[in-house]
């Protein structure tokens, strides 16, 4: 750990930080000139797969959801959907927001997270976040995630999370300056500037979804960093 620091620190003027692998830490090159970034990996689906379930047992109990904007979320749910029937929660590792969401809305909740060890908390099932669900098409009043940056297919996911959409339903994307460009690595691929995510959800969302509001909760109340929430509801007809 105090090796890892000590390079951290050596690399850092250079536009460098550490990155942990399953196979120890790497120096990787920051994002921080980037709007947009997604990382490629050489070993294809397979790392990816393995990375995230690394670090999905390695954080298995950091929770990034916090109370102040999930009551953010809630409140705007609430004001579309008086009585929502069921809410999914992708990448929910621990299965935090699943159940906090669930008081907050009286909605029947489940979460997604593609590592094992989901099954060891109520209501969280193992599925890969990218991946067409036929029996889930239709089903929930609205999708939540604070993991879009986990993506290896960030649009690929989306459109797959419209999909799970019942008629009027919304997806909440948590979006905060540690999911920008700057913050992506082979833990997190995907990163964009919370300025680029509405052009992002335009572009990819064509015929699918549309953004339609974003919230602003105010600091998190875990870490204090800003956060926006981004709202999307899909297309009539799509």
């Amino acid at each position: 750990m105090v090796l890892r620091a000590l390079t951290a620190a050596l690399v850092r003027p250079f536009g460098y930080t550490t990155v942990r692998t399953p196979r120890g830490f790497r120096i990787s090159r920051r994002h921080s000139q980037e709007l947009v970034y997604l990382h490629d990996y050489a070993g294809g689906y397979e790392e990816y797969r393995a990375t995230q379930v690394f670090h999905n047992q390695r954080k298995l109990d950091a929770v990034w959801a916090d109370e102040g904007t999930l009551q953010a979320l809630a409140t705007h749910l609430l004001q579309h959907h008086p009585e929502p029937r069921a809410g999914i929660c992708h990448g929910a590792r621990n299965g935090y927001e699943v159940e906090l969401l669930g008081r907050l809305t009286g909605a029947k909740m489940i979460g997604t997270d593609i590592a094992e060890t989901a099954t060891r908390f109520p209501n969280m099932v193992v599925w890969d976040f990218h991946e067409d669900n036929p029996e889930w098409h239709g089903r929930f009043d609205f999708v939540y995630t604070n993991s879009l940056d986990q993506a290896m297919h960030p649009q690929r996911a989306l459109a797959a999370w419209a999909r799970q959409l019942a008629p009027g339903g919304h997806i909440y994307i948590e979006h905060t300056m540690q999911h920008s460009a700057a913050g992506a690595s082979e833990m997190d691929p995907f990163g964009a500037h919370p300025m680029c995510m509405p052009y992002l959800f335009f572009q990819w969302g064509r015929g699918l979804y549309r953004l339609v509001d974003i919230l602003e909760p105010g600091p998190k109340r875990n870490n204090r960093k800003p956060v926006w929430m981004f709202v999307l509801e899909r297309e009539p007809g799509a």
